[in-house]
């Protein structure tokens, strides 16, 4: 397990330097969505620990509407970019660090607000990533998680294997509804859902701890 995590580091490290023009060629209609959604959604939130920050785009984008964010990737290439990006910005709302979202370094009930974007279906072990994000989370605190869902159509499953082929790859490749219940059986309570067009759908999930 360690060699391929250091092989997913290292594909991502080769990639910093394109990312930005990737997400904004490929993406790019995809993520303004996005973007509207989570700047509806964290509006005058306290403390956010966003998880597979890469180069900071959501976090640039959302820092004016928030006290505070702590921004981690474990690509240590893009947590470089990122801090290069914030140098002359004036912005002291971010903290970009490099971070392993198995292993959060953080006490438990610490964020207002978690937000790991597009990273789930990248993980081997997804569970044990949101087990992490619950313990810091705060009690009445919530989780955003927009994840694109490579199982959801004929199309998305033949471009998630494309994807794969350059190293995007998706370990889980949940359909729109199977992503819900997934989230929902890993304790959590959904509070709003919505899917995002895309070639691959885009699920946008708001949650907070299922009461126990």
């Amino acid at each position: 397990m360690k060699n391929q995590a250091d092989k997913e580091r290292k594909f991502w490290n080769s990639f910093a330097g394109k990312y930005d023009k990737f997400i904004s060629k490929a993406l790019g209609s995809t993520y303004e969505s996005l973007y509207k959604n989570l700047i509806g959604d964290v509006q005058n939130t306290d403390n956010v620990l966003e998880i597979g920050t890469g180069t900071g785009l959501i976090a640039f984008r959302i820092s004016e509407y928030v006290k505070n964010i702590t921004a981690l990737d474990y690509s240590p290439e893009m947590i470089q970019i990122a801090k290069k990006k914030q140098t002359g910005k004036q912005n002291t709302t971010i903290h970009f660090e490099t971070g392993d979202c198995y292993n959060l370094n953080f006490n438990e009930k610490t964020f207002d607000l978690v937000i790991a974007s597009n990273i789930m279906h990248l993980l081997t072990e997804p569970e044990k990533a949101l087990s992490e994000i619950k313990r810091v989370m705060k009690l009445n605190g919530r989780v955003i998680l927009p994840t694109f869902c490579h199982g959801d159509t004929t199309i998305s499953r033949f471009l998630s294997g494309i994807f794969g082929l350059f190293g995007f790859r998706a370990y889980n490749k949940w359909s729109t509804g199977n992503f819900k219940k997934f989230i929902e059986n890993n304790g959590f309570k959904i509070i709003r859902s919505e899917a995002i067009r895309s070639k691959i759908p885009l699920m946008y999930i708001i949650a907070e701890k299922h009461p126990v």
